[in-house]
C-alpha cells in the first residue's frame, strides 16, 4: 500500500487536486496556488491555511508564545500577499495539550494581536481542542483582491525575468543557529534567527508591484527558492535560467558561512520560510526595477529568466552551467524527519 511519505507532500497535493468532481461556479481558483479565490460581487474573496506544529516547525525553546502567535498568522498573510490580495479576518484553531497554561495562550494572542494589528487583520473566531500530541496552531486567512490585481503562479512566460524581494537564506541559516544551541550575543546570527522568528510579510510591497510592475506570476519563497521557483514553472508550464552570481544572499547568511559563498547560495536557494515575493515580469518592465525597490526601501533583484518548458532550472555561474532539482521543504521528505 503506497504511503503519503512514498509520494510527498506535493504528490499528495496533487492526488488530492484530481479528486475534484465539480466546480462552484464562483471559484476562480481553488487547490494549487497560494490561495484560493472566489468571486463575491465586484471583488474576489482570497482563502488560505497554515498551521505550526511543534517538533515539525519548531522545537521547544526556539521560539516565545508571542513569536509563535505572530509567526502563525504572518505566514498566512505571506500567502495572501502573493496572490496581490489585502488580508482581512482570521480564525484561529488551537491544538492545546492539558498542561498548557493560560499565560502560554494569552501571550499566543498576543503576538497574534501585534501582527493584526501591523497588518490590517482581526482575529474573529476558531475552535480550541485538546490533544495529547504536541501544541499546534491553525489559522484560516480570509481577504479581498481587485478583480485586475489577482496574481497566480500560473502567468509566466518564455523571456520573463525572474525578480525576488530582499536578501535569501536568513530564515533557514536563523533555524539552524537554534538547532545548534545559539544564545544571543552575535548580532549577525540574531538579524537570522529574529527572521525566523518574526517574518515580516511583504504585504505593502506586493501591493506596489502589483500595481506598477504588473507581474505575470508571484509566489512567496515559504519552502525555497528552487522549490516555489518550480510550482511557478509547474503552474506556468515553462522552465528557468538563474544567474548565480546574481542570486541576494543575506550578509548574516554569508557570516555563517564564513564568507563562503557557494555555501551561502546553496542556503539561500534550498532553505524555507525567507517569506520573500518571488515574481516575473516582461522585460519592458525591468528599468523600473530599481527605481519602484527605492521607493519601497526594499532591494527588487533580478536573478534570471523564464525559457522554455522542459528545460528545468539551469544555474549559470563562471565555472559553467548546471542543472538543479527540486531542493525545498516537503512535510514527507526526508528533511522534515
Amino acid at each position: 500500500m503506497t504511503r503519503v511519505g512514498d509520494i510527498g507532500e506535493f504528490g499528495l497535493i496533487e492526488r488530492i487536486r484530481a479528486r475534484r468532481s465539480s466546480q462552484d461556479e464562483d471559484l476562480v481558483v481553488g487547490i494549487g496556488d497560494d490561495c484560493a479565490v472566489v468571486r463575491r460581487g465586484p471583488v474576489l474573496e482570497v482563502l488560505t491555511t497554515d498551521c505550526l506544529v511543534g517538533g515539525t516547525h519548531f522545537e521547544e525553546g526556539w521560539l516565545g508564545m508571542a513569536d509563535i502567535g505572530w509567526k502563525a498568522l504572518a505566514v498566512n498573510v505571506s500567502d495572501v500577499a502573493a496572490v496581490g490580495g489585502l488580508p482581512r479576518h482570521a480564525l484561529v484553531t488551537l491544538f492545546l495539550p492539558e498542561d498548557f497554561t493560560v499565560k502560554q495562550v494569552d501571550d499566543l494572542y498576543s503576538g497574534m494581536e501585534e501582527c493584526g494589528e501591523a497588518m490590517g487583520v482581526s482575529v474573529i473566531g476558531g475552535d480550541i481542542v485538546r490533544t495529547i500530541g504536541p501544541f499546534a496552531i491553525s489559522l484560516t486567512l480570509s481577504g479581498v483582491c481587485e478583480r485586475d490585481q489577482l496574481v497566480l503562479r500560473s502567468g509566466a512566460r518564455q523571456g520573463d525575468i525572474i525578480v525576488v524581494t530582499g536578501a535569501l537564506g536568513k530564515a533557514s541559516v536563523g533555524m539552524r543557529l537554534l538547532h545548534e544551541g545559539w544564545s544571543s550575543g552575535d548580532a549577525s546570527a540574531e538579524e537570522c534567527v529574529k527572521t525566523f522568528r518574526r517574518p515580516i510579510p511583504r504585504l505593502n510591497e506586493a501591493r506596489t508591484i502589483v500595481q506598477t510592475l504588473l507581474p505575470s506570476s508571484m509566489i512567496d519563497i515559504s519552502d525555497g527558492l528552487l522549490s516555489d521557483l518550480w510550482h511557478i514553472m509547474d503552474a506556468s508550464g515553462v522552465g528557468a535560467e538563474l544567474d548565480a552570481d546574481c542570486i541576494p544572499v543575506g550578509g548574516c547568511v554569508m557570516d555563517y558561512f564564513e564568507g563562503d559563498r557557494e555555501e551561502a547560495l546553496s542556503q539561500a536557494m534550498a532553505g524555507g520560510e525567507d517569506y520573500e515575493l518571488l515574481f516575473t515580469i516582461n522585460s519592458r518592465h525591468e528599468e523600473q526595477l530599481a527605481e519602484v525597490g527605492r521607493g519601497l526601501g526594499v532591494d527588487l533583484t533580478p536573478i534570471g529568466k523564464i525559457t522554455v518548458k522542459g528545460t528545468g532550472v539551469k544555474l549559470a555561474s563562471e565555472g559553467g552551467e548546471r542543472e538543479l532539482g527540486r531542493a525545498g521543504f516537503d512535510h514527507f521528505g526526508p528533511a522534515a524527519k
